[in-house]
């Protein structure tokens, strides 16, 4: 009699760890990561989230390309990185004018006026600032009519105006 108890209760033990030797409940094996559940739960990114995917703040969102990084989130801020270490950081102005903002950029010293340029549905200027520790580019978004509101763009590691990444950004941001 001990003896069948004893063979029951171990063919219960093996049943409930699924013969895997897993011990966390799953039988896969995989653990559950939190952000990636709240990623999935609400369709939008959380910072340390990578992409494809997109981020929201209050004013606009972001869809951010495949293995890019979320490295900031803010209520009218968003940051990503790229993979090779470029990082775009997007901050919202409701209080800027695109002519003036344009200005401003140019009254640097070593600022390039590169023109506007349009990614996606978006137009930016677009800006080049030479400097002896390196060249720095930056743009500013146009919104609506460009009386009310900006979204500046600046950047880190990316030193040219030709660089893939720049694309690959720009065109994915919407306003709300």
């Amino acid at each position: 009699m001990k003896k069948l108890f004893l063979m029951i209760a171990t063919v219960a033990m093996l049943t409930a760890c699924n013969g895997n030797g897993n011990t966390n409940g799953s039988a896969s094996g995989s653990q559950n990561d939190s952000t990636a559940t709240e990623q999935a739960a609400d369709g939008t990114m959380q910072e340390g989230s990578k992409g494809p995917g997109t981020v929201e703040c209050n004013n606009f969102t972001i869809d951010v390309p495949e293995s890019w990084e979320v490295s900031n989130k803010m209520d009218k801020e968003i940051s990503v990185k790229a993979p090779s270490g470029e990082i775009f950081n997007f901050v919202y102005d409701d209080q800027s004018n695109y002519t003036q903002e344009k200005q401003l950029k140019m009254n640097r010293d070593g600022m390039q006026d590169l023109g506007e340029k349009t990614f996606g549905d978006n137009t930016y200027a677009t800006f080049l600032w030479k400097q002896d520790a390196g060249d720095v580019y930056s743009a500013i978004m146009k919104i609506g009519d460009g009386n009310s509101g900006t979204i500046k763009v600046n950047t880190t590691n990316v030193k040219t105006a030709d660089n893939e990444m720049i694309a690959a950004i720009l065109g994915n941001i919407k306003m709300k």
